[in-house]
């Protein structure tokens, strides 16, 4: 049986059509064609995470708040 590939939910629409992009840490979705960028520091509270940029499993929501660590591109 192959694994189930885990889809990202859009930050700006909130569907599951955010897919990697070539450039490391980016991502568009499928959907609504926005673009967005994986950053180290949490948009929502401030808190410092260690991302991994050339993982295909990049962590995007927030250890600390649960928040998106991805901002619009």
């Amino acid at each position: 049986m192959l694994p189930e590939k885990v889809s990202l939910r859009c930050p700006g629409c909130g569907e599951p059509w955010l897919r990697p992009t070539t450039l490391p840490g980016r991502y568009r979705c499928v959907n609504c064609l926005h673009r967005f960028e994986l950053r180290s520091v949490c948009p929502e509270c401030g808190e410092h995470s260690t991302i991994v940029r050339m993982a295909s499993t990049a962590t995007t929501v927030c250890n600390h708040c649960g928040g998106s660590m991805l901002i619009a591109v």
